[in-house]
């Protein structure tokens, strides 16, 4: 039997989506301190890990599975498509393109700041929708139909979570490392 996921052991979804609001706020930071050190790969995928824990606050939110690229990318779309704000998939995009240079070392100071800025832009788009009193709107169908295939386990990892939840928070690595 799997439970649903907000009764699953662990934390509780919303714990998570603060934790992953705070993890996208010190990568965020992290990456500015490494483009200030010139270290430009770091700096790239710290920008993408802001960007990318951003939007898993916001699925942890409203209990959806963001466990794949893909569903990263849909709730990215569906974020989007409820405000209304074609900024949001651009900003995304951008900053996940960034994720690229750490495996190719090609992006200039100038490409990497661009990232910085889009993984910013993204957080601060996103914030407003994991404020307790907001409430998703209906747009169509369409974005309904796609909100149901988040809510759905689709992978083991998906289904171990529904089973197992994740372990307590005091057994968990903190958002933030404890500074030496």
């Amino acid at each position: 039997m799997t439970l649903p996921l907000n009764t699953a052991p662990g934390p509780s979804p919303d714990e998570e989506s603060e934790r992953h609001a705070l993890i996208s706020r010190d990568f965020l930071v992290k990456a500015r301190e490494e483009l200030d050190k010139g270290d430009l790969l770091q700096a790239s995928e710290k920008a993408w890990g802001a960007a990318a824990h951003a939007i898993k606050a916001v699925a942890e939110k409203r209990r959806w599975f963001s466990e794949a690229d893909w569903k990263l990318r849909q709730a990215a779309l569906i974020v989007e498509d409820e405000l209304d704000d074609r900024f949001i998939m651009g900003s995304y995009s951008v900053a996940r393109e960034a994720r690229y240079n750490f495996y190719l070392h090609h992006y200039t100071i100038r490409e990497v700041e661009r990232a910085i800025e889009a993984a910013e832009d993204l957080i601060a788009r996103l914030t407003p929708t994991l404020a307790s009193d907001y409430v998703p709107p209906h747009v169509n169908e369409s974005v309904e139909s796609r909100i149901r295939s988040l809510e759905q386990p689709t992978s083991d990892p998906d289904r171990g979570r529904l089973s197992n939840g994740r372990p307590p928070m005091d057994y968990r690595p903190p958002a933030v490392p404890a500074q030496e």
